[in-house]
């Protein structure tokens, strides 16, 4: 008997959500989607989803992703954000990929291959908060000095990566100026400055041409909370700075775990169940096979079926034990995605967006529904 727990993948959502961050962020010439992280575990072969409905760039953590990519995509162009191995330099250039130069030495270690044929490269600016990117506009000066005498790099972009909202502290603008006062006077110089996702919340540098998005595609975007004192911080920051705002993006989370019954027994009160939970009652529970191996404990407090809550009673490697009252084997239930209130999720959890979509095992299968066809069961 098999007793299916899958991650679900609506393209047709994830066609929505890209076109309405396309349309409402229109001013920027250059939409670029991070895929890090297998696409924040969603695979990359969501890739022309995104294409078709807007982006036309991708960022990715590693060259084998942007590899695995060109699998799916021959033509959209795609950058590498971490460091290419040397070895790996020429497998950059034979697929189009552009990498990043994070600083001088890595340029020079580049140089070292001599190469033939023309390679695309991104300069990384530190934003003052990562210690890792080129520093200072005097590396920022050497750099294009040494490509100047290069005329197989070519210098497309120029991009950072800030690490604050600046929604209700200043550190945005900080790490912004920094990154603007550095690169003013090679913006003619490229044709892409780009900066990630909390550009969102803020009006459009007339220098900035380029935006990165990431969890606000799959549906996550950033939660501000609402109560007095935040909502005091962020007047007072509109104030100084006349700079944010807020856009309703009516996003919706793309995927749904679910999981299937496969067990369900009595419980007597006082019976110990799973490791630590002591009956209160006579009570049916159930088992579903899904665990800690998932990245799925009983820290998320309950599932859901036919929209009713179901207490998570003891969790396992494989397998957590539910209230069984009302369930059947073979039925269904919702464990995390569409049908249930992220925000909330991430609160119990103690965790925020990024966190929560990496603790998601890979080894979950992937059904992808919807849009044309194009939903294939690839993993």
């Amino acid at each position: 008997m098999k007793y299916n727990t899958i991650m679900e993948i609506d393209l047709n959502i994830l066609k929505n959500n890209t076109k309405t961050l396309c349309q409402n962020f229109n001013e920027y010439q250059n939409k670029i989607a991070t895929l890090k992280d297998n696409a924040y575990g969603m695979g990359l072969s969501i890739v022309n989803t995104l294409i078709n409905n807007g982006i036309n760039y991708i960022l990715v953590g590693s060259i084998k992703d942007a590899l695995e990519i060109r699998k799916y995509n021959a033509s959209i162009s795609i950058l590498v954000n971490y460091f290419v191995n040397l070895e790996e330099i020429y497998d950059a250039i034979n697929n189009n990929i552009t990498i990043t130069i994070p600083d001088l030495e890595y340029l020079r270690n580049v140089l070292t291959l001599n190469i033939k044929d023309e390679l695309k490269v991104h300069l990384l600016i530190d934003n003052s908060a990562n210690k890792f990117g080129l520093k200072t506009e005097k590396e920022i000066s050497e750099v294009f000095e040494i490509v100047k005498n290069n005329k197989n790099i070519f210098i497309e972009g120029i991009y950072t990566n800030i690490t604050t909202l600046g929604i209700v502290d200043e550190n945005y603008y900080t790490q912004i100026a920094n990154f603007i006062e550095k690169i003013e006077k090679y913006k003619s110089k490229v044709n892409i400055i780009h900066v990630n996702e909390p550009i969102m919340y803020h009006k459009k540098n007339k220098i900035i041409n380029g935006i990165s998005f990431d969890l606000a595609l799959i549906g996550i975007e950033e939660n501000i909370e609402d109560n007095l004192f935040t909502n005091f911080k962020i007047k007072n920051i509109e104030k100084k700075h006349n700079d944010l705002q807020f856009i309703d993006n009516k996003l919706e989370c793309i995927f749904n775990i679910t999981s299937q019954v496969m067990f369900i027994s009595e419980a007597k009160k006082g019976d110990l169940i799973g490791k630590n939970y002591l009956a209160k009652e006579d009570m049916k529970v159930a088992i579903i096979p899904i665990g800690h191996k998932d990245g799925i404990t009983k820290a998320i407090k309950y599932v859901k079926f036919n929209n009713k809550q179901i207490e998570i009673l003891a969790d396992d490697i494989d397998y957590m034990i539910i209230r069984g009252e009302g369930l059947n084997i073979y039925d269904t239930v919702d464990i995390i995605g569409k049908n249930r209130d992220l925000v909330e999720l991430m609160n119990l959890l103690k965790t925020n967006r990024y966190y929560l979509m990496s603790i998601l095992n890979k080894n979950l299968k992937r059904v992808y529904v919807n849009e044309n066809n194009e939903g294939e069961d690839y993993l």
